[in-house]
């Protein structure tokens, strides 16, 4: 079964399974749920823990000998195995041992973003049929106010929107200094409504964005998060040139597909895509299909490569200018 992490909590009151996968690329949800598995396993009684890296070479004998190693007087065990990527071996493996799980032995299988392919192989149905699936994955930008308000429920506090927005506009991307700046607040005003005075005095920005977040808010045509998180890239130090590479990339996939759509739909051009777009990409793409024509998509293609031009050889100093002039086309 397949759940999110806020709804962890209420799976396992009810019922803790013999195998939790925690895949995901947001490390503070990944952690935190590994944590609730934890507590609620010892409570259970599962008062050993045996950790292993499935990474490069490892000793699957050891392993095997964790599982058949049970007697009537042998504590119950978490065996928690971390896995980088996915490769055959690993994976091999885990379909070996997947047969052994029993009621004294409790699995967690933690590891970074699984692609569609992966999610529908064997090894991973066979284990999330008998047990829960957490999807730790950066959460999209209109889940994180109900996110953040969550979180501050839990801390014992309440706020109405516009401080819920101010969160928003100095936290997305960063959930764990989100988490610590609500923690302070539950200190500074515990149990209270807060109001957006008190927020702003104590609040420290520390917006964190990736790459990813940034091209998904060009595609989607959002003015103001496009300049809030370009600003904040270029505060952190990122090269221009990877900035502008990510941009030149984006956009000759959707040339790409603007080329196409004279003679297939876009429905079909994304079914055709392997690995499998997901939902919400495919969302983001048509939007951005809609709105830039194909001799739009053309003359920014070639302002990149001008841009890249400008950057590597002729070392010009309005080069965040050329940047934000190809991102106001993209969004216009």
């Amino acid at each position: 079964m397949r759940i999110y992490p806020e709804q962890l909590a209420q799976q396992i009151q009810q019922k803790l399974p013999s195998c939790c996968l925690i895949f995901g690329d947001e490390a503070l949800l990944s952690i935190e749920a590994f944590e609730q598995i934890q507590v609620k396993a010892k409570a259970l009684g599962f008062l050993e823990r045996f950790s292993y890296s499935l990474d490069g070479s490892f000793d699957k004998d050891q392993i095997f000998s964790q599982f058949n190693t049970l007697s009537l007087f042998s504590e119950r065990q978490i065996i928690e195995l971390t896995l980088s990527k996915t490769t055959k071996e690993n994976t091999d493996f885990i379909r070996e041992i997947t047969p052994l799980l029993n009621p004294d032995i409790l699995l967690v299988i933690k590891g970074p973003k699984l692609n569609a392919q992966q999610l529908k192989s064997v090894w991973f149905n066979k284990l999330e049929q008998q047990g829960l699936f957490v999807a730790t994955n950066v959460l999209m930008p209109q889940r994180f106010p109900q996110w953040l308000f969550q979180r501050l429920r839990v801390a014992g506090l309440t706020a109405d929107n516009e401080v819920i927005d101010f969160l928003t506009l100095h936290f997305e991307g960063n959930l764990l200094a989100a988490k610590q700046e609500i923690e302070k607040l539950s200190i500074l005003f515990p149990k209270q409504h807060l109001h957006l005075t008190q927020v702003e005095q104590s609040i420290t920005t520390h917006n964190h964005f990736s790459l990813f977040q940034w091209v998904d808010s060009l595609l989607a045509g959002e003015k103001a998060r496009n300049a809030r998180i370009i600003k904040q890239l270029q505060a952190e130090g990122t090269e221009l040139l990877l900035l502008s590479a990510t941009l030149a990339s984006e956009i000759q996939k959707l040339l790409s597909y603007s080329y196409q759509m004279k003679t297939q739909s876009l429905p079909s051009l994304f079914a055709q895509q392997k690995p499998k777009l997901w939902p919400a990409k495919q969302a983001l793409l048509t939007k951005a299909l809609n709105r830039l024509s194909t001799l739009q998509l053309e003359k920014m293609i070639i302002e990149c490569a001008q841009l890249e031009v400008s950057v590597k050889v002729e070392n010009k100093t309005d080069t965040w200018l050329q940047l934000n002039a190809i991102c106001y086309q993209f969004l216009k």
